[in-house]
C-alpha cells in the first residue's frame, strides 16, 4: 500500500464490490446499508437503517436473474424442474456458503459478541448487497455481476446436481459389473480461472470428457456425457 494511504472500510467495500460483482460503486450509501446488520451500533444507537429492506429487494432481484437464466438455458424445462433448480441456486444454504466463500463477514457491521458471524447473517447480507448493486447500477449490471459470481463458484455443478449423473453412472456400472473410474487428464487456467479436464472410463473405455472449475463439477459433466451415450438422453 502506498505510503500515507489509509485502507478504510469504505475502500475495502469498493474493492469487494469490484472484485466479486465487476462493477464500480457510484455511491457508497446503499452498500454501507447492505453491510449493516440490525444488531450494529449504528442501528441501535444512531437509528441508521439496517440491511433488512435491501435484503428484501435483493431476494427479488436474485430470483429474477436466476429465473431468466433457467428460462433461457433450459428451453424445454418444465416448471417443476426449473423451480427445483432455482431453489438450489438461491437457497439459504447456498447463499450462506457463497457469502463465506467470498469473505463477506469481514465487512458486516454487526455486534455478535465473541462468536463468529452466524451463517444466516452472511446469506442475508449477500441478498442485501445484490439489492445495493441494483439500486446503484441497475438491473443489467447487477445481472452480469451475479452471473459472474455464480459462474466462479460452480454454477454448472449446482445446476447439474439436480440430477446426480455420477451416482446414476455408478449404479448402472454396479448392476452390470462394469468398473466406473474418473481421471484428471489436465489442470489448466482459462481467463485466469482454474479448470480441470476430467475423463470417465467405463470398463476401461473412455465414455465422457469434460472441463469444470472444480474436480466435482468436471466429474458431473463427464458423467453426464457418459449417461447420454448409455441412456440416450439426459
Amino acid at each position: 500500500m502506498p505510503f500515507g494511504r489509509k485502507d478504510t472500510r469504505e475502500a475495502r467495500i469498493r474493492r469487494f464490490i469490484r472484485r466479486h460483482f465487476g462493477v464500480r460503486p457510484r455511491t457508497l450509501t446503499p452498500y454501507l446499508e447492505a453491510f449493516r446488520h440490525s444488531s450494529s451500533l449504528g442501528c441501535q444507537q444512531d437509528g441508521l437503517p439496517s440491511n433488512e429492506r435491501l435484503e428484501f429487494l435483493g431476494d427479488s432481484v436474485l430470483d429474477m436473474i436466476v429465473v431468466d437464466l433457467l428460462y433461457s438455458k433450459f428451453p424445454e424445462g418444465n416448471e417443476g424442474e426449473m423451480t427445483r433448480m432455482k431453489a438450489r441456486l438461491v437457497s439459504r444454504e447456498s447463499l450462506n456458503l457463497l457469502g463465506e466463500e467470498i469473505g463477506i463477514e469481514h465487512l458486516i457491521d454487526a455486534q455478535t459478541g465473541k462468536g463468529a458471524v452466524h451463517a444466516s447473517i452472511r446469506g442475508n447480507a449477500m441478498e442485501a448487497v445484490v439489492g445495493a448493486v441494483y439500486l446503484d447500477r441497475g438491473f443489467a449490471r447487477t445481472q452480469r455481476g451475479v452471473l459472474r459470481l455464480l459462474k466462479r463458484f460452480d454454477l454448472e455443478h449446482r445446476l447439474q446436481a439436480t440430477v446426480d449423473f455420477k451416482s446414476k453412472l455408478h449404479e448402472w456400472g454396479q448392476k452390470r459389473k462394469k468398473r466406473v473410474q474418473f481421471k484428471v487428464v489436465r489442470e489448466f487456467k482459462r481467463d485466469g480461472q482454474q479448470l480441470y479436464k476430467m475423463q470417465v472410463l467405463v470398463g476401461g473405455k473412455v465414455m465422457g470428457t469434460s472441463d469444470g472449475p472444480s474436480k466435482k463439477s468436471a466429474e458431473q459433466a463427464a458423467a453426464r456425457e457418459a449417461c447420454r451415450h448409455i441412456f440416450g438422453d439426459d
